[in-house]
């Protein structure tokens, strides 16, 4: 960690430092033999050389206990770098979980969002014609009816007007089955609310009751979808 000598670099500190006490001692030594004389000098000398010895082992004692502090000290200041790592560590991972999951969320979206637009697309598609074919049941109406006013007869110029008509009616039921547009079968079927319209209940014993016993106005579908409902007499229950 930073601030933590090695075992060799705490023996070369310290050898240094005995090195250098022991360099003053002697320097002070010197310039005290030259001071003093005789038997003095003598006795001086080894007091002097006892102090420095002690002085060099206390300066050594301080380089361990300076060195002893600052590993205290380093560790300490490690335990508070590895902490607040892992806490950032683990925020992180929080944040990565957080973000994955609103990712997921906002792909699902997408997802549905894509799909529905496909699904109101292929409806808009399909659905396009159907206010003019609304408009055009009436044209249809109007050939039912006019065949059906027609008389039975054997004039050529009658039975030509007659089949022309029909060939017209029978090109646009082709086209209306082109797109789509089915008719709805009524007679003999039960009522159904969702496509029937009843106009009057009628006795009919020999019809099922709640049946559909006659048509006043044909009902038809648009690819499954309701674009008219029939008009029926619907035999009483």
């Amino acid at each position: 960690m930073p601030g933590t000598l090695t075992p060799w670099q705490r023996f070369i500190t310290i050898i240094n430092l005995v090195l250098e006490r022991c360099s003053r001692a002697m320097t002070e030594q010197d310039i005290s033999n030259e001071q003093m004389t005789g038997q003095g000098a003598d006795a001086q000398q080894p007091g002097s050389t006892g102090a420095d010895a002690h002085t060099v082992a206390d300066g050594a004692d301080d380089v361990v206990s300076a060195e002893g502090s600052g590993d205290g000290s380093a560790t300490a200041s490690g335990d508070q770098e590895w902490a607040a790592m892992r806490q950032k560590l683990e925020e992180t991972e929080a944040a990565l979980a957080k973000s994955r999951d609103e990712t997921l969320r906002a792909m699902a979206e997408m997802q549905n969002i894509r799909k529905r637009g496909a699904r109101e697309m292929q409806q808009a598609r399909d659905f396009a014609v159907e206010g003019f074919a609304r408009d055009l049941l009436n044209v249809s109406d109007n050939m039912e009816r006019a065949l059906g006013a027609m008389p039975q007869s054997q004039d050529t110029a009658i039975k030509a007007l007659v089949d022309g008509v029909g060939m017209v009616q029978a090109e646009l039921r082709r086209i209306f089955g082109n797109h789509g547009i089915s008719r709805i079968e009524c007679i003999g079927q039960p009522f159904d609310p969702n496509l029937h319209q009843a106009v009057q209940e009628v006795e009919a014993p020999e019809a099922t009751p709640g049946s559909v016993v006659a048509e006043l106005q044909p009902g038809y579908l648009l690819r499954g979808r309701l674009l008219r409902a029939a008009m029926v007499t619907v035999a009483k229950v």
